[in-house]
């Protein structure tokens, strides 16, 4: 697919899916074709161009993995050492003794989970070079979580914290120098103010686009809230995986939480796709006003980057990419399921309970042929689309379901994922 093309076709998912702008990147065989549209900001109009900066979220959790990996690979840590070995703060917790490097980079460390750690992004603390050791020992005096499989922001940050001890340096300082910069990575900033182009983030409300600020949390930065970086690197980032077999392990599968609309297994910072044909890996970014997607098809050596600034980027991401994925890969990307199937889910009274953190609770209980989830801020109605999957807004381009996993012999779920953070179901 040559530029034009990539240009047409990213601009007719564009008026299907606004955003103010976008950015998309499709690399093949070390053939790189890029396009853009919309603008950077609403307020200015300076359009989106090869130099813009946008947020990559979550995507730095796998920018982390693979600094660990490479560290990994040098002998400075094993993956197979408990976590423990490289955070001080840690000694003595117990979940961090038995917890490997490995298990933090599969989210299966059952490391404490609180939404109070996950997402206190406001927080007015001190973000000097030691706020990730001070993070690390708030952790360390939480009781562990009891699911074997959540998405998490502490733990990465935890991750942050051991390449600190393991390196002598801020992460910031030890991802620019073991991946950045080797991976020629150059316009990509790590906790420190984007040099000129940054975009704007924006949500749509009633009278159109406005402007959001951007999450500037240093203490939640190997998590995904200070990372900006351009369509270009994202794109050699892509390259970097498909060219070096050193990192080729970390498309190995450690869990299959298969949760709807967003992945069906994940590796070592990676997700993986079960969409049939040949492997496909990489994951999401969901950020204030920004979106953005990665995903590798090693088998082809070719990749696809996506950035937005839009908050419901992910409506367009989805449609461009199932696009791309088949023109350009012959690899059809499966629709969401948005349509109920009464009946889908056999006896709902097995999902009704209590799903809690210590501060963040969701009771389920049954009304009908539907499931009622009452969490903090709202109460939902939640409709069966299979036997784990329930429909609760399809107009959300993030969230339109929930899933359910971890089911025992009497048919009954151990969590529900709330998004993709597990909340275990209370058992007493």
């Amino acid at each position: 697919m040559n530029e034009p093309d990539l240009a047409d076709l990213l601009r007719e998912h564009a008026r299907a899916h606004p955003v103010p702008g976008a950015a998309v990147g499709v690399l093949r065989q070390e053939v790189e074709t890029f396009a853009f549209c919309g603008v950077a900001d609403v307020r200015v109009g300076a359009p989106v161009t090869a130099e813009s900066r946008f947020g990559v979220g979550s995507l730095t959790k796998s920018m982390v993995a693979t600094t660990v990996c490479r560290l990994a690979e040098d002998g400075r840590l094993s993956l197979d050492d408990p976590i423990a070995a490289h955070v001080p703060e840690l000694h003595g917790a117990t979940w961090a003794e038995r917890a490997t490097v490995c298990d933090l980079l599969a989210n299966r460390s059952g490391l404490p989970l609180r939404a109070q750690l996950e997402f206190d992004f406001a927080s007015d603390e001190d973000e000097d070079d030691a706020v990730l050791s001070r993070f690390a020992a708030r952790l360390a005096a939480e009781e562990p979580t009891t699911v074997p499989w959540s998405y998490t922001n502490a733990g990465w940050c935890v991750l942050g914290r051991a390449i600190e001890t393991v390196t002598g340096s801020p992460w910031e300082e030890s991802m620019r120098a073991n991946l950045l910069l080797p991976a020629g990575m150059g316009e990509t900033t790590a906790g420190e103010p984007a040099r000129g182009h940054r975009v704007c983030g924006h949500e749509v409300t009633a009278d159109g686009w406005v402007t959001v600020e951007p999450l500037a949390t240093r203490r939640l930065g190997p998590a995904g809230t200070s990372v900006v970086s351009t369509i270009g690197d994202m794109a050699r980032f892509a390259a970097l995986h498909l060219e070096n077999p050193s990192l080729a392990g970390m498309r190995r599968l450690h869990a299959e939480p298969r949760i709807d609309g967003w992945l069906d297994g994940w590796g070592l910072g990676w997700a993986w796709f079960d969409w049939g044909g040949d492997p496909v890996w990489g994951w999401d970014s969901v950020l204030n006003g920004e979106r953005a997607v990665l995903r590798l098809v090693p088998e082809q050596h070719a990749a696809v980057v996506m950035m937005t600034n839009g908050g419901n980027g992910r409506a367009l991401c989805r449609s461009l990419l199932g696009d791309l994925m088949d023109r350009c890969f012959g690899i059809t990307v499966p629709a969401l399921r948005l349509t109920p199937s009464p009946g889908a889910a056999g006896d709902l009274s097995r999902f009704a309970g209590v799903y809690e953190w210590p501060d963040r609770r969701w009771e389920v209980t049954v009304r009908d042929a539907c499931l009622v989830i009452t969490r903090e801020d709202d109460v939902v109605q939640a409709l069966p689309v299979d036997e784990r999957t329930f429909l609760v807004d399809a107009a959300d381009p993030d969230t339109p379901t929930v899933t359910f996993g971890e089911f025992d012999d009497s048919g009954r779920p151990g969590v529900v994922y709330d998004m993709l953070w597990a909340l275990p179901r209370d058992r007493s």
